[in-house]
């Protein structure tokens, strides 16, 4: 099998769980959760990679969203987005940097496509959690264990060295992952609790981060026009009489 092979069977694979009953279940809570997180979402351009089927909220104002994934609007490397520099308004990830072979190249494609003062929202699983839990006693060629599970801490080094600040966190996720979507169902009063009483152990989270930018302050200079001579005062040129 070669590489290429290999890449194409792991993004089938990753495409396949979304679609079983756990993977459903977890989009529906992360886009209800992006759906309260509403007033993050500005700007016209929007665009969001990872998952084919859109998590953007529907905003009142009118803006432009795209989605660049397998059987999506566009298909597209994460990490060599085909878009101009300084175009888009807010970038949203779904799990695209748990499934990333290089996160930290895809974070500086998202800082390189975004304006001044852009937003990225990242959706991302949590290693210390039962999910995070699950990955270690699993088979890790398998989705969605095969991702990489970043901590807040490790995600948040990485934005700061781009210029990012973290301006909101949401826990998600406190069921176990089970695979029944029976008893996923009545695991169901654990994310009313979990909220309140473990949210560092959430199986994911949605971080809201902002582009910082340093404002440029213009500071003016006291121009005076220069003197052709000293402030002393100038002597009068002494005329001589003619002799009559």
């Amino acid at each position: 099998m070669t590489m290429v092979d290999y890449k194409t069977n792991k993004t089938k694979n990753v495409a396949n769980w979304w679609q079983s009953p756990l993977g459903q279940a977890v989009l529906e809570q992360e886009k209800s959760a992006l759906q309260s997180l509403s007033q993050h979402f500005h700007g016209y351009y929007q665009l969001q990679l990872g998952l084919n089927p859109s998590l953007l909220p529907a905003l009142s104002q009118p803006n432009i969203q795209t989605v660049i994934a397998a059987q999506a609007d566009i298909q597209a490397c994460n990490e060599a987005l085909p878009i101009k520099c300084h175009s888009l308004d807010l970038v949203l990830l779904c799990h695209a940097l748990d499934f990333s072979a290089d996160p930290h190249g895809l974070l500086r494609e998202v800082d390189r496509t975004l304006v001044a003062d852009g937003t990225v929202i990242l959706c991302c699983f949590n290693p210390w959690s039962l999910w995070g839990l699950k990955r270690l006693f699993s088979w890790q060629d398998t989705a969605p264990w095969q991702g990489h599970f970043f901590t807040k801490t490790r995600i948040k080094d990485w934005l700061n060295l781009l210029g990012f600040d973290i301006i909101d966190c949401k826990p998600l996720l406190f069921r176990p992952p089970l695979t029944s979507a029976k008893w996923f169902k009545h695991c169901q009063f654990l994310e009313r609790w979990g909220r309140r009483l473990w949210p560092f152990w959430s199986g994911s989270r949605i971080v809201v981060a902002t582009k910082r930018t340093i404002p440029l302050t213009p500071i003016s200079k006291n121009w005076r026009s220069k003197q052709l001579f000293s402030g002393r005062s100038v002597a009068s040129p002494v005329t001589r009489g003619t002799s009559p």
